[in-house]
């Protein structure tokens, strides 16, 4: 990708090969054609490629929002064309700020997002399962953004003790992508619940709903 491009260009192409290196690594498991410990590979390798293939489409959605945030508040996309007719939506010109402040800061305003979601918590819902939807998707929305890093490095030590028994070398790099893509895919998943729970939830609105206000009681008016 040539610099100056926004993130979001290369998206089908990732997509493709992650889609790809999964199908290809499942058919070698199946097939005993990898390297290493078979035990390992049947276990713990195939049934996380499986995973993330069945999650390829809710990874996508995560890739795609994850892409675009990352446009319009990193500053990947920092140019465009000389002929261009107009300003790029996610245009965003070079700053003086390093990109850790801006990852610092998306994570922030991720929890703070979560946590909002958080304050609905004793709020009434029609049903008990409803409800309970609402805070295990209201708790991941929030603690992901703050606790996807220290989760990741939790993951690479228990992969790594696991490699450790059945004396086999680990990827580390491999295994932290991984661990990366698995919360972006509970993060997206959380997000999709949210919106399908705010929409689900308009049939059973509380009586105070349908009442109108009477907004020239609360405004100085003529």
């Amino acid at each position: 990708m040539q610099r100056g491009q926004p993130l979001r260009s290369g998206l089908i192409g990732e997509i493709q090969e992650f889609f790809g290196n999964r199908v290809t690594a499942v058919r070698a498991i199946i097939l005993c054609r990898l390297e290493g410990n078979v035990f390992v590979a049947w276990l713990i390798r195939l049934p996380l490629l499986i995973i993330s293939l069945v999650l390829s489409p809710i990874l996508a959605f995560g890739l795609a929002f994850v892409y675009t945030i990352i446009d319009l508040a990193v500053g990947a996309s920092t140019s465009f064309p000389a002929e261009a007719t107009y300003v790029p939506t996610f245009y965003v010109p070079t700053h003086q700020y390093s990109r850790y402040f801006h990852v610092l800061l998306l994570m922030t305003l991720g929890t703070i997002f979560g946590g909002i979601h958080c304050a609905g918590w004793n709020l009434p819902f029609p049903t008990h399962v409803e409800q309970k939807l609402w805070h295990a998707a209201s708790l991941a929305v929030t603690i992901i953004p703050i606790g996807v890093v220290p989760f990741s490095f939790t993951i690479v030590f228990i992969v790594r003790s696991l490699f450790a028994i059945f004396k086999s070398r680990p990827d580390f790099d491999e295994t932290m992508r991984r661990t990366l893509v698995f919360s972006l895919l509970a993060y997206a998943s959380a997000r999709l619940l949210l919106l399908a729970l705010a929409l689900t939830l308009l049939r059973h609105l509380p009586e105070s709903a349908f009442i109108a206000v009477d907004w020239t009681k609360f405004f100085p008016h003529l």
